[in-house]
């Protein structure tokens, strides 16, 4: 008789606890609604993040580039550690701009001192002459060419550009490598972003 009446117990229980626990359809709907929302949004987070990183990677890579200056060759306009940005898509260059560029597999910055149909020649006392005149510059180093792989006077063809190192006693320039074709720059510099620590 005790055991009857405890399995009784035991059904009425479950039966209560089913009452109070009713499948509720619209619950159901909005929590899978819910889910669905939080889905689409992550989707969407996904698609933004990688638009970004397409527009950046063709920001720094076909537009604009960024660059950390290793050496002293253009001391003390850039300084060794300093971060510059370049611009890829200005191919007009003018005597004074600081361009980017490749020599021997490794970046550099140089300042053109002559354009293409120029006439070159570096004076006795450590000028340099563009065309018959002495080229105004801001320098504080003496351009010397003895002991340069270049010839001089030289004259450069028309997609051609002489560059120099504003630290004229250390830089490797045109004085080395002769004139460089427009088609090897990679850019012109047009901003200092970070001068480097103690400066």
């Amino acid at each position: 008789m005790r055991h009857n009446e405890i399995i009784r117990g035991k059904l009425m229980k479950n039966t209560d606890n089913k009452r109070k626990k009713p499948c509720d359809v619209s619950t159901v709907i909005t929590k899978r609604r819910r889910e669905l929302r939080t889905a689409k949004e992550f989707r969407m987070l996904i698609v933004k993040i990688l638009t970004i990183a397409g527009l950046l990677y063709l920001f720094l890579e076909h537009i604009f580039g960024l660059a950390v200056i290793n050496g002293e060759m253009m001391y003390p306009m850039l300084r060794d550690g300093d971060v510059v940005m370049f611009y890829r898509l200005d191919k007009k260059y003018v005597i004074g701009d600081i361009i980017a560029l490749d020599i021997s597999g490794k970046q550099s910055f140089l300042r053109v001192c002559a354009l293409g149909g120029d006439t070159v020649d570096i004076s006795d006392d450590g000028k340099m002459v563009v065309n018959g005149n002495i080229l105004q510059e801001e320098t504080f180093f003496v351009t010397e060419k003895e002991d340069r792989e270049t010839q001089f006077p030289i004259t450069l063809a028309e997609n051609e550009l002489f560059v120099l190192g504003d630290h004229r006693t250390m830089a490797e320039d045109s004085r080395d490598f002769g004139a460089i074709p427009t088609e090897k720059i990679k850019g012109k510099v047009i901003s200092l972003l970070l001068r480097r620590r103690g400066i």
